[in-house]
């Protein structure tokens, strides 16, 4: 069994990155893939692991230029005119060839130079049970690339050599250290206290690199670095998303005000607001930031409404996460794809990230269910739980009755919520908002007889009510500019409609019984009162 050299500094797990990598080294882990996009950032960490190793020198190949100098990256000039060390096969080659006691092999563009290259992965292979097995070679590959998912690069044969280590972005007191000194440089008041802060948050997720970008513009801007350019920042994570082709970022004009009814709901949302809008501050009383909600129920109650209009109170970007488009043809693609979904909404946290139809997402993950989604439904649930990262999850479902408890259990979401459809308040709440909507600049218009009207609609679900305001005013319209009638009565009108409208409760009739009695059972709480007395005897906590 190969030893562990006793001149060596052993270094333990910590929050250093370097340190953790550097006890990888130390322990003899053959292969370390490095998943960065930034390649300086990586030279910089494996440097200081030399430093800190004692290891001797590093070698380096990239796809663009063969070995080069690991420093300057120009080519060697002992190699610039030997073919063999320019593709990696035949490098690799060479280095199995080598005494390599105390060498650090980088690989750069592993993604790449790997993907359909036999030869080189077989020769990759046999490196790397050379430093498992000889005694006489201490050295550590490094492979460099932006693809975190080993599947999808070399054979299952050759991951057991391999740990992977993705570098995280910055802590929020590295970004501050990096405002620090662009402040120093461009003078003292050129950032407040409070503008530092809400800077600080915003660009959290984002690499050094961008970091600085967007610094360096602000500076360009206007001279100085002022809270305009938390807007900067919100442009380059649109970008962000844009670029990454699986979340959408969705557009919002929608507000709390647009939602009629869902008094509990609501109440609970503005709770979580006030957390979400001073994270520093509840970190230090003790409070952790909020993981995100379930809202289930009828269709046309709200639930989409209500997660668009989350993301205009809480101030924040809307993502929304299509499970369907996660979906690779490839082995190990559907994982990585939600890995970098997961992984974007990090990036580009705080925000608020939408997952509409939960229950065709990942229904069906008990033992019968498809295997690629078992494993999408594991890799949520994992970061569902583990995740620090200020990411608001609204998860919006008709039944969550077919999903597994486990989904639904403390820990995951802070809340579960029931929309069922309006009662005769909350209708008249609904009706209000879309008629001041669409007749703020005719108050005559507004003379109508809601109570009438709310008890004409018994079982209307707010979409029902919407499409009856926008009928009645559309025909008004019509029926006024075709000269039929010069003032058509809306009153009328609106009743009319609701008379020929059949309501979704009437539709649904079956199913809301059968879901009236699931959510019951499961302890879900309603969105629009709160559970009376007796109720609570009744319903048990979710588990």
């Amino acid at each position: 069994m190969k030893k562990i050299r006793s001149d060596r500094p052993q270094t333990k797990k910590t929050d250093d990155p370097e340190r953790e990598i550097g006890s990888y080294v130390e322990s003899h882990y053959p292969i370390i893939f490095l998943a960065t996009l930034e390649e300086e950032h990586a030279d910089r960490m494996i440097a200081n692991i030399l430093a800190r190793s004692q290891r001797r020198s590093i070698l380096e190949w990239n796809m663009a230029r063969g070995c080069v100098c690991f420093d300057t990256k120009a080519p060697l000039s002992t190699y610039v005119d030997q073919p063999e060390y320019r593709d990696l096969p035949d490098t690799l080659n060479n280095w199995l060839n080598q005494e390599l006691d105390g060498h650090f092999l980088v690989i750069k563009d592993a993604y790449l130079a790997l993907r359909d290259n036999p030869l080189a992965v077989a020769r990759l292979k046999a490196l790397a049970n050379k430093i498992v097995h000889d005694d006489s070679t201490y050295a550590t590959i490094f492979l460099v690339a932006s693809q975190s998912n080993v599947s999808s690069i070399v054979p299952p044969d050759l991951e057991k050599f391999i740990t992977i280590f993705e570098p995280p972005p910055p802590s929020e007191k590295d970004i501050k250290r990096l405002i620090d000194q662009y402040a120093r440089q461009y003078g003292r008041d050129s950032v407040n206290d409070r503008t530092a802060a809400r800077l600080v948050t915003e660009l959290r997720g984002l690499s050094s690199y961008e970091i600085t970008r967007l610094l360096n513009r602000g500076i360009q801007l206007d001279g100085a670095i002022k809270e305009d350019d938390i807007e900067l920042v919100r442009d380059a994570k649109r970008q962000i998303i844009k670029k990454g082709g699986i979340l959408e970022m969705v557009e919002v004009s929608e507000t709390v005000r647009d939602i009629g009814g869902l008094k509990e709901l609501k109440k609970w949302l503005r709770s979580k607001r006030i957390v979400m809008s001073d994270l520093s501050g509840a970190r230090e009383y003790g409070v952790e930031p909020p993981k995100g909600v379930v809202i289930v129920g009828m269709p046309g109650c709200g639930k989409s409404l209500t997660a668009k209009a989350t993301s205009t109170m809480f101030k924040l970007p809307l993502l929304r996460l299509d499970v369907g488009a996660v979906m690779g043809k490839y082995v190990g693609e559907s994982e990585a794809n939600m890995r970098r979904a997961l992984r974007l909404a990090e990036d580009v946290s705080p925000c608020v990230l939408w997952v509409d139809e939960l229950e065709k997402a990942f229904a069906g993950t008990g033992s019968s269910g498809h295997e690629i989604t078992r494993r999408l439904f594991g890799n949520f649930l994992t970061w569902m739980q583990e995740k620090t990262t200020p990411v608001f999850v609204v998860a919006t479902a008709n039944d969550v009755s077919s999903l597994p408890p486990e989904l639904l259990r403390k820990g995951r979401f802070d809340d579960i919520f029931y929309v069922d459809f309006p009662d005769g308040k909350e209708r008249g709440e609904i009706l209000g908002v879309h008629l001041k909507k669409r007749l703020q600049k005719r108050k005559q218009d507004l003379e109508i007889d809601i109570p009438k009207l709310v008890r004409d609609t018994e079982g209307f679900s707010g979409a029902d009510l919407e499409s009856v305001v926008k009928d009645a005013i559309e025909q008004a319209f019509v029926e006024q500019t075709s000269g039929e009638k010069r003032q058509p009565d809306l009153n009328l009108l609106l009743l009319r409609l609701a008379k020929d409208t059949v309501p979704m409760a009437k539709v649904m009739e079956k199913k809301k019984e059968e879901y009236d009695t699931k959510f019951r059972e499961m302890g879900i709480k309603s969105a629009s009162r709160r559970i009376r007395r007796a109720d609570k005897r009744v319903r048990g906590p979710v588990h």
